[in-house]
């Protein structure tokens, strides 16, 4: 059996080491050796853009917060219009050369299209930033509203968490946050603070059984 091969080590801001392996073609990216994503079963990661970057209008602006391996970026990118801006925020700039190095080609290189603008940095400060401003916005940027990499994250499930993406999204704006596990309080959260909130559990392997996300989605009321 062939071995795993570390490619790429990063550290988060928090302390939590980041870790890029490889066997046999498949990469996996670990947090203090627990995998958190993989280009074997990334079928939640397109889904999250999938939900809420369909029919966007012309010059649309979407965020994503997380580039992961790329697929969020890269379904969004298929959905946008050609007049359109993906916003990709991404705090460890390792992932972001992991992404231009040995993971560019397993979602099309999706950071060499011209739609998509790169922000290396602390998405909730983008999110703050924000104002009306963003037709969809999607977050992956750790276990979901339970934290694993980075306890900062945590905020953003907060009341105040959701109530800064409201105020960046448009009116009508539709947000997607991508979760491990089901977090059975956190839809009452979304609906108390404007958002018109669903629950979706989907496959990590697309036709397979298996391990399921889930993925909350709500539209700026």
């Amino acid at each position: 059996m062939k071995p795993w091969i570390t490619v790429g080590e990063a550290l988060s801001p928090d302390g939590t080491r980041l870790e890029l392996v490889e066997h046999d073609g498949e990469y996996i990216i670990r947090a203090d050796d627990l995998p958190l994503m993989s280009t074997r079963m990334h079928f939640s990661e397109i889904e999250l853009a999938r939900l809420v970057c369909n029919k966007l209008r012309s010059g649309a602006k979407v965020m994503i917060g997380g580039l992961g391996l790329g697929y969020t970026l890269r379904a969004a990118l298929d959905l946008l219009p050609k007049d359109g801006t993906a916003v990709q925020v991404e705090l460890v700039p390792e992932v972001v050369e992991w992404n231009k190095g040995p993971l560019a080609p397993f979602a099309g290189n999706p950071l060499d299209d011209k739609r998509s603008e790169l922000v290396q940095g602390d998405v909730a400060k983008a999110i703050r930033g924000g104002r009306n401003e963003y037709d969809s916005i999607m977050l992956d940027v750790d276990n979901g509203p339970s934290p694993l990499v980075n306890e900062r994250n945590a905020w953003l499930y907060t009341d105040h968490g959701l109530q800064a993406i409201r105020g960046a999204l448009k009116n009508g704006g539709r947000v997607a946050i991508w979760s491990a596990d089901d977090e059975p309080r956190f839809i009452s959260r979304m609906k108390r603070n404007g958002f018109r909130a669903e629950k979706h559990h989907i496959q990590a392997h697309k036709g397979k059984g298996g391990i399921r996300h889930v993925i909350f989605t709500g539209r700026k009321t």
